[in-house]
């Protein structure tokens, strides 16, 4: 385990969430701030999880596989993501925070938390459905909904093309907290490396994140978060 060092990388999508933070803060001061992201192959194992993450309860069994096979998640991974002894592990609620673009780890005084910046010029459409499917009770009922998820994401991503980085639109820009817990919930940082993946300047790092609780989880970052989080980028 490493201790963490204060500091937070110059990048300027992080500066956006360092202006936009203040209201969150509530007189907290940040202390790293990095980027983050899921494992592009991921698998959880947690009890009462099953490998995707889904509840192991036979409808969420036969419900998540539904979901899976149009949302591309239809295999368990490579790499565990998450470990923890139940759904509720401080690990697994980090980890699902990670699922947006523009997810930012954010540790502060008193506070450890995932922020991300929403888009506010991007329609809602595509998150709205899939969250629709995912409350469906039936079978027939998530295929609907996961057929709007579809389209919306085809239509959202057409338009995200034609429009710059977030960062040069500051006022389409808003703050969401996917996850916090308090700062003694972080039990410590440390690297992480894909078994035969070859590491490369400019390239992605991989940090696990452990927490009190026992549990742990895996994200992707850059260099800056890596040397933020562990005060060293290779």
């Amino acid at each position: 385990m490493t201790e963490i060092p204060h500091e937070v990388p110059g990048v300027a999508e992080a500066r956006l969430v360092g202006s936009l933070a203040s209201s969150w803060l509530r007189g907290d001061v940040i202390q790293v701030l990095a980027s983050a992201g899921e494992l592009d192959r991921e698998r959880y194992k947690v009890r009462g999880l099953d490998e995707d993450g889904h509840p192991t309860g036979a409808f969420e069994r036969g419900a998540g596989a539904v979901i899976d096979a149009f949302v591309g998640g239809g295999t368990a991974g490579e790499y565990i993501a998450v470990r923890g002894d139940h759904p509720q592990c401080a690990a697994v609620g980090f980890y699902r925070g990670l699922r947006h673009e523009h997810a930012w780890l954010v540790i502060t005084s008193h506070r450890v938390a995932v922020l991300r910046l929403r888009d506010r010029a991007a329609g809602q459409d595509a998150e709205d459905h899939l969250a629709e499917a995912k409350r469906e009770g039936s079978i027939g009922g998530a295929l609907r909904g996961l057929g709007k998820f579809v389209k919306a994401s085809a239509t959202e991503f057409a338009k995200s093309m034609r429009r710059p980085p977030l960062h040069e639109r500051p006022g389409d820009a808003e703050l969401v907290c996917e996850f916090e817990a308090p700062r003694q919930a972080l039990a410590g940082v440390e690297k992480w490396k894909q078994p035969l993946v070859p590491q490369f300047r400019g390239g992605p790092r991989f940090l696990q994140i452990h927490f009190t609780d026992g549990s742990w989880a895996r994200l992707k970052t850059d260099e800056a978060g890596q040397q933020a989080l562990t005060g060293s980028s290779e």
